[in-house]
């Protein structure tokens, strides 16, 4: 991969892995419901699962999902069906009372919906569509997407979620949590309407 390849990968990489998508929402969301160490097996199952898809992915997935219409469709739509059950249930959620929320995503469930993630599917798929070679498994380039992925989604769970802890602070009444959490929840649909209106 050449340099300006390179630069325009990170670049893209980079900038689909900071802004407002389903993994950035919710792992917030969670960090002000819940708590940052209680958030932890989230924060990792993203950084897991999302590493493990793009590896998969790099290795001759991508090249499947391309291929099989149907098989990406219907990924979108248990992802689509996923996320408005997640809004529902945040919208829902307003209580000061931490026993009687709902618990945090655990780690096995974070790892499994970087698989319906709409989002992170179409990211994936546009990544090795345009900075790899398709026709053939090149290590060289299959390790540098692997590793900038890897650092980029690190780095975006890190920061997503703190800034839901220090927004934790703030929600100090049912009112301001209920807001919150039904912004949130808003942003949660808003973030997804795209595959949404592409399914219409």
């Amino acid at each position: 991969m050449e340099i300006p390849e390179l630069i325009s990968l990170t670049t893209f990489a980079t900038v689909a892995a900071f802004t407002p998508g389903p993994n950035n929402l919710l792992l917030a969301a969670s960090s002000a419901n819940f708590g940052w160490r209680k958030t932890l097996p989230h924060m990792v199952g993203v950084i897991a699962g999302f590493t493990l898809l793009v590896t998969i992915a790099a290795l001759g997935l991508g090249w499947l999902l391309t291929a099989l219409p149907g098989l990406q469709l219907t990924l979108r739509i248990l992802g689509l069906a996923f996320i408005l059950f997640i809004a529902y249930s945040l919208a829902a959620s307003h209580s000061l009372d931490r026993k009687t929320l709902t618990r945090p995503m655990r780690f096995i469930e974070a790892v499994l919906f970087q698989w319906i993630n709409p989002k992170g599917v179409v990211v994936i798929i546009s990544a090795i569509s345009a900075y790899t070679d398709t026709s053939t498994v090149i290590l060289s380039e299959v390790l540098i997407l692997v590793t900038l992925f890897f650092w980029v989604t690190l780095g975006s769970v890190l920061l997503w979620a703190f800034s839901g802890a220090l927004i934790a602070s703030k929600l100090d009444t049912e009112r301001k949590l209920m807001i919150f959490n039904r912004s949130a929840a808003l942003l949660l649909l808003i973030s997804v309407a795209p595959v949404l209106l592409d399914l219409l």
